[in-house]
């Protein structure tokens, strides 16, 4: 048998099985690494792209979403109109000092409730369960003051019960989200907390 297939050169059936599946499983090797080098291109492509939209998101930094459906009247963008006044509600958690020096920034200061019909306006357009910084905060010797200069003491308080509390270092005031009732009434708080804010602003003259 061994001089037969020396002599001949013939090869059993066998062996060439072997070599046929040996091609084919070389085949079958390469078109798999093929296709997992396709995939992972397009899985980069994506990333990628997925990557480059949420780096262009987190460029809006300062974003004020805003609820109120009503004519801004003569304010700029993004402020309501009221009663020759113009509010803006910043939907953004900031401290007190930070929230007072953001609506400077933008030629305002935090709002100052003068009256009762005032506080129910901006209760209507703000969010009920979210609590706003508003300008009313007090000083070392106790004393309550509003950033416009306005007395305290002339115009109407609007304290919630038990307020203020006078707990710790709750010496700046927030409007209360609530579900209870319609209005939102004041509330002090630490002036470190985090809250959303109002901004306030009078119309120029020769607007009105």
């Amino acid at each position: 048998m061994m001089w037969r297939e020396i002599l001949t050169g013939w090869i059993p059936s066998t062996s060439k099985a072997s070599k046929v599946a040996c091609v084919m499983f070389t085949v079958l090797l390469l078109l798999s690494f093929l296709v997992i080098g396709i995939v992972t291109g397009v899985n980069f492509k994506n990333n990628s792209q997925e990557d480059q939209t949420r780096g262009l998101l987190s460029d809006d930094i300062t974003p004020i979403p805003f609820q109120y459906k009503g004519d801004r009247g003569r304010c700029s963008d993004g402020w309501l109109s009221y009663k020759n006044t113009c509010y803006l509600l910043v939907n953004v958690y900031e401290t007190w000092e930070l929230s007072q020096s953001f609506c400077h920034n933008h030629g305002a200061h935090l709002m100052v409730v003068n009256s009762e019909e005032e506080l129910e306006f901006i209760s209507r357009v703000v969010q009920k369960q979210t609590d706003y910084w508003i300008g009313l905060k007090r000083d070392k010797m106790g004393k309550w003051s509003w950033v416009n200069g306005d007395d305290y003491h002339s115009a109407p308080h609007f304290w919630d019960e038990n307020q203020p509390s006078h707990r710790g270092m709750e010496s700046c005031v927030h409007l209360k989200g609530t579900d209870s009732v319609r209005r939102k009434l004041l509330h002090d708080a630490d002036c470190h907390s985090e809250h959303y804010h109002i901004c306030e602003r009078k119309l120029e003259k020769g607007m009105w």
